[in-house]
């Protein structure tokens, strides 16, 4: 498994995503990334 370094520089917005996930980070940023894959990529 490989892993990556996430670097965030909004951490006002980091502190808003940490209050709203339900499950570890590691899930919701894993989640996010596949509703983006379904979507085309695509930023609309």
């Amino acid at each position: 498994m490989k892993k990556y370094l996430l670097l965030i520089e909004d951490e006002e917005l980091w502190a808003l995503f940490k209050k709203g996930i339900s499950k570890d980070i590691n899930t919701e940023i894993i989640e996010l990334i596949k509703l983006k894959i379904k979507k085309g990529g695509k930023n609309e």
